[in-house]
């Protein structure tokens, strides 16, 4: 697994957004105001991906990012200690602005899989 630079809008707490965007390839600021302000909220993500196609995949539970191999169009959802990230993962490559280094270590607490 290795990790792609990707930051379409330098925002703070936009990982959610960003990760959408990238496995959507739909415009940033399209999906924030698609999901609303409370779009780092779990159940308004999850029901945003869920119409879009996406399904939960619990195989990688628990597992560190840089552990596992993921095919396809997922978005994963993962933390180290406190911090908690979203990032998109299109066959085993991750999209986001952090480095493999700064995340590899992160516990996975979900996939969602694009169907």
């Amino acid at each position: 697994m290795k990790a792609v630079y990707y930051n379409p809008v330098d925002e703070k707490a936009g990982c959610v957004i960003r990760s959408i965007s990238k496995a959507l390839n739909k415009d940033y600021n399209l999906i924030k105001k698609e999901l609303g302000i409370n779009y780092n909220d779990e159940a308004v993500f999850e029901n945003y991906l869920f119409k879009n196609g996406f399904i939960v995949d619990n195989c990688f539970k628990d597992k560190l990012l840089k552990n596992i191999n993921l095919k396809g169009i997922n978005i994963v959802f993962a933390h180290i200690n406190d911090w908690y990230h979203m990032m998109c993962v299109i066959d085993n490559i991750i999209y986001d602005k952090n480095t493999f280094d700064d995340i590899k270590n992160m516990k996975i607490i979900k996939v969602y899989k694009l169907k």
